[in-house]
């Protein structure tokens, strides 16, 4: 009950997959994904199941066949709906029959689009234009969902939001797959929440770009002043991002996070 994006960046070497729903914790059922292997949705009276089970088969299967053979044995594969992209980026999808309406899903190049009980097809619609932007991976499935909600979303409301990205080029912590793992799991604005944490995780763990402190000085003052820290060091290492204020120069998303989000 519920809509989601699975897709993958041929470039990034990233699979991901973004959900949001009027349910709580969505991101502690609906999001699976393995490097190398490929993501997988499971939603609509969820079946658990698909998750492991379906990440085991994508490693010698593509997207159709790992989908058949999951919903193949399932008596209550008609209220499914799950959805998947392989290690290939090819995407697959089903939605079964009883699935409440609105229920569909939306192929496209690398990603698969999917939910019920929506407001309708432009919700669907409106995610797989967002899906051909040019941002990376993380942030194309943010706006997907944002414009799927601002399309109308689940037609009961929202309460979680969650997304999920694995990598075999960059990750947050050595010794994982892990690019984003970030679960919003009980929220009146969901995704306002997930974007912000999104813009934290980047600063605590993924940083990497850079910019003077010198062409932010009143800016970062003025945050610093009203957060009640004497200085932009102290402020730092009271947030985990001191790794990234150095040299006379401060993390754009630690710069984000000080300046924009509370």
């Amino acid at each position: 009950m519920t809509f989601s994006v699975v897709a993958y960046d041929p470039e990034e070497k990233k699979w991901g997959v973004g959900v949001a729903s009027r349910f709580l914790s969505v991101g502690s059922i609906v999001p699976w994904a393995k490097a190398g292997v490929g993501c997988i949705a499971t939603q609509s009276y969820a079946n658990y199941s698909y998750g492991p089970e379906g990440l085991k088969l994508l490693e010698t299967n593509d997207s159709q066949k790992t989908i058949e053979i999951l919903t193949g044995k399932d008596t209550l594969k008609d209220k499914r709906q799950v959805a998947a992209v392989d290690s290939h980026g090819e995407p697959f999808a089903f939605t079964g029959s009883g699935c409440h309406d609105f229920a569909g899903h939306i192929l496209g190049d690398h990603f698969s689009v999917q939910g019920n009980i929506l407001a309708g097809p432009m919700v669907l619609e409106s995610m797989a234009e967002a899906m051909t932007g040019s941002e990376k991976l993380e942030w194309r499935i943010l706006s997907a969902l944002k414009v799927a909600e601002k399309a109308g979303g689940d037609k009961r409301g929202k309460q979680s939001a969650s997304i999920l990205v694995v990598s075999e080029k960059e990750t947050f912590e050595e010794g994982t797959d892990i690019y984003m793992d970030i679960r919003i799991e009980d929220s009146k604005e969901p995704l306002e929440e997930l974007s912000r944490v999104m813009d934290l995780w980047m600063a605590t763990f993924l940083d990497n770009e850079t910019v003077r402190i010198a062409d932010h000085e009143t800016e970062i003052n003025n945050a610093i002043s009203a957060k009640g820290f004497a200085d932009l060091d102290s402020w730092a290492r009271a947030n985990n991002v001191e790794h990234t204020v150095k040299d006379g120069r401060i993390g754009k998303f630690t710069l984000k996070v000080l300046t924009l989000h509370r």
